[in-house]
């Protein structure tokens, strides 16, 4: 009785798809890829709203709502700077190596006391806050260029494009260590790196903003710790 059905059912239809739609087989397919593309589109555009304030976060620093200049605070002058470097090792992984100068290139520094502008919140629960908005921070606005080039090229890299991990030390006088910790806006939390971040390409220059969580109002100096990557960290 099924298959008889089924007989029937069939013959009451004309069995070429071009018969019903005026399309053949070949422009059903065509017209499938067509559907398919623009729900793809349509996905990654409601991806990107939802992703959009992470990365923004990622990209574009914070700036606190009241910042006073720092005057008194010694800026570190422009140089090369040192810092901690990725090189290929023997078994193709990669190791890291202390350069006395990088081909990253300190511009200029800008020194600022201001207040967190917002909570961020500990990835062990236990740990509470990292920082809470209205928090005291110390700022430290710095203008870095990138002059890895083909002359000068960057380990581990094909094009040159630094993966730049900067954060700093304060000091007071005396050269006493002031305790802090890194909440700059542009903070990955990759691995170990807790530390501003930016990505240059070969002969850019541009700006990325320290904020160092502190009570401390006599910051007298600092120094930078770098690390920079030909390639993304693990």
């Amino acid at each position: 009785m099924q298959t008889t059905f089924v007989l029937k059912l069939r013959a009451k239809y004309p069995r070429s798809l071009k018969n019903i739609t005026g399309c053949s087989s070949d422009c059903m397919g065509k017209n499938l890829k067509i559907v398919l593309a623009v729900v793809l589109i349509v996905v990654i555009a409601v991806s990107g709203i939802f992703w959009f304030p992470a990365l923004s976060r990622t990209l574009e620093p914070s700036h606190s709502e009241t910042t006073t200049t720092a005057t008194k605070v010694e800026q570190v002058i422009p140089q090369y700077l040192p810092g901690y470097g990725s090189e290929p090792t023997s078994d193709k992984s990669s190791g890291s190596f202390f350069e006395t100068a990088t081909r990253i290139f300190l511009v200029s520094t800008q020194t600022y006391y201001g207040y967190s502008n917002e909570t961020i919140k500990s990835g062990n629960p236990a740990e509470g806050n990292i920082i809470n908005k209205g928090d005291p921070v110390f700022i430290i606005n710095a203008t870095l260029r990138n002059d890895y080039n083909s002359a000068n090229p960057l380990p581990l890299s094909t094009n040159n494009h630094a993966f730049i991990f900067l954060t700093a030390t304060l000091y007071s006088s005396q050269n006493v260590t002031i305790k802090a910790t890194d909440v700059s806006p542009t903070n990955p939390q990759v691995g170990p790196f807790f530390s501003a971040f930016v990505g240059l390409n070969s002969g850019v220059t541009a700006s990325v903003e320290i904020w160092l969580s502190t009570a401390s109002r006599n910051v007298e100096n600092y120094t930078f710790n770098l690390d920079v990557f030909g390639i993304p960290p693990p």
